[in-house]
């Protein structure tokens, strides 16, 4: 008998402080569970990884039963619960619940459910309104969650400078927060104050965080929220002005833009190629797994090397490779590599093109409805047990998988590999054409501080991926 249990938390620190995961684990196996699926996410949500994958197993027949401690840690939702519900009661999944045993295929139990569920949801709506309100005194109150570089916060959580002092310089986090100000004004770019910074103060930033840094109101003297923008969520930002000390003023912070839009200016051309070249975006490094950019050598024949984006961050995002591979050695490997195993490619994809698929469908349905009825009658009689049986026999033979190959799918990929196999077919692309044809082969390319190159392919129309 395959019994699985599900365990939920909806954050990090009741698994580790309170021990609530483990807790439901532990009762879980002691009822027989022989595989627990655990998330740690809001019951509120239905992105859940593994509830998403209890769902799955139910509805591929790979589930007998499944248990839980409490019918809540289905989710937080009636809607979503009740989704559960009926997968279980349609795939003839027993569902058993610690806490509260019920039947969902009983008219009580069924009614119990409900009950539960909608004080589940409840509860939730409840605990969401009180942190909301909550959260509307926090900002009331003027208060701050994460202190900016150079501010600290008081026994209100308010911003105060932070006088505390940075053991290499010598100097506070304020006066250090200064000089990073005025260093972003007089150094040629932001990449060049990150290097100063994290070589003479050992201070760590990254080029967007240093930029995001400057932008701050709250280096401004003001505590605003709702700044920057979420998907989904259009509310006006709240700024609370001249409410602590400021570290710059708005002519700085327009001074630094300034100066930022005029680099800018100067280095991009008017139409940019950043992205426009062959393998855009799949070139990877092996040591880091970073991206690696595209630049040019000095000399008049201006060829083109990639480089890992990493090696010139400081601190801990530094990464050792330093190798400056040619593109144009790049892309004539990854073809050679294509071309020399098209023959797997085309093996791998008729072995992975084929599908399962149950068919009887709408019988197994009729037959399962049936199956629903008889069972809801919890009846001792002899002839309506082995009318049980009988069904449940029928339904799992139609619901055994047919394979299924898509012929035209398989031969239209076919073909596309068999067309990227030869030599010639390469050489009359031009470069944009290179790169489209190029990203419908290759899922990504790895290249090491040595200069190995090792592409990974991807089938056309998405069916796998494979390393040659």
């Amino acid at each position: 008998m395959r019994v699985y249990g599900y365990a939920r938390v909806s954050t990090q620190e009741q698994a580790e402080e309170f021990d609530a995961l483990n807790q439901q684990i532990a009762r879980l196996k002691a009822a027989g569970a022989t595989e627990v699926l655990i998330d740690i996410e809001s019951g509120r949500s239905d992105s859940r990884k593994q509830f998403n994958e209890l769902l799955k197993l139910a509805q591929q027949n790979q589930v007998d039963e499944i248990i839980i401690t409490r019918i809540d840690r289905l989710g937080r939702s009636v809607i979503t619960i009740h989704k559960a519900i009926d997968i279980f009661v349609r795939c003839n999944v027993n569902l058993r619940v610690l806490d509260a045993p019920v039947d969902p295929n009983s008219p009580f139990g069924w009614f119990s459910i409900n009950q539960m569920s909608g004080l589940a949801e409840f509860e939730s709506r409840l605990l969401s309104q009180r942190i909301k309100q909550g959260t509307e005194y926090f900002r009331q109150q003027l208060k701050f969650c994460i202190p900016p570089f150079g501010y600290a916060k008081d026994d209100k959580h308010r911003l105060i400078p932070n006088n505390n002092i940075h053991e290499k310089s010598g100097k506070t986090y304020f006066e250090l927060a200064k000089i990073i100000i005025d260093l972003t004004l007089e150094m040629r770019s932001l990449k060049d104050v990150c290097n100063h910074i994290y070589t003479e103060y050992e201070v760590v930033f990254t080029v967007a965080g240093l930029r995001d840094w400057v932008k701050n109101l709250a280096l401004q003297g003001h505590t605003a929220y709702f700044i920057k923008k979420k998907k989904g969520i259009n509310r006006e930002p709240i700024i609370n002005f001249n409410t602590h000390e400021a570290l710059i003023t708005s002519a700085t912070v327009d001074a630094i833009q300034n100066k930022l839009s005029a680099n800018r200016k100067y280095r991009s051309s008017a139409k940019s190629t950043r992205g426009d070249y062959p393998l855009a975006g799949l070139i990877r490094c092996t040591h880091c797994g970073g991206g690696m950019y595209r630049n040019f050598s000095r000399h008049k024949t201006r060829t083109e090397y990639m480089r890992c984006v990493n090696y010139n961050k400081p601190g801990k995002y530094h990464c050792k490779n330093s190798k400056c591979t040619r593109l144009r050695e790049i892309i004539a490997k990854t073809i050679t590599a294509l071309c020399d195993n098209a023959p797997e490619l085309i093996e791998h994809l008729e072995s992975q093109s084929a599908t399962t698929q149950v068919v009887n469908t709408e019988k197994i349905e009729a037959l399962t409805n049936e199956l629903t009825v008889l069972r809801g009658l919890r009846s001792s009689n002899p002839d309506i047990i082995q009318a049980i049986a009988k069904i449940e026999v029928t339904i799992n033979t139609l619901s055994t998988p047919v394979r299924i190959v898509d012929r035209y799918v398989f031969e239209n990929a076919k073909r596309k590999i068999a067309i990227a196999s030869q030599a010639t077919f390469w050489e009359s692309l031009d470069d944009s054409e290179l790169r489209l044809t190029l990203a419908e082969f290759v899922e990504k390319i790895e290249v090491d501080s040595s200069g190995a190159i090792t592409p990974t392919f991807k089938l056309p129309l998405a069916l796998s991926s494979m390393r040659p």
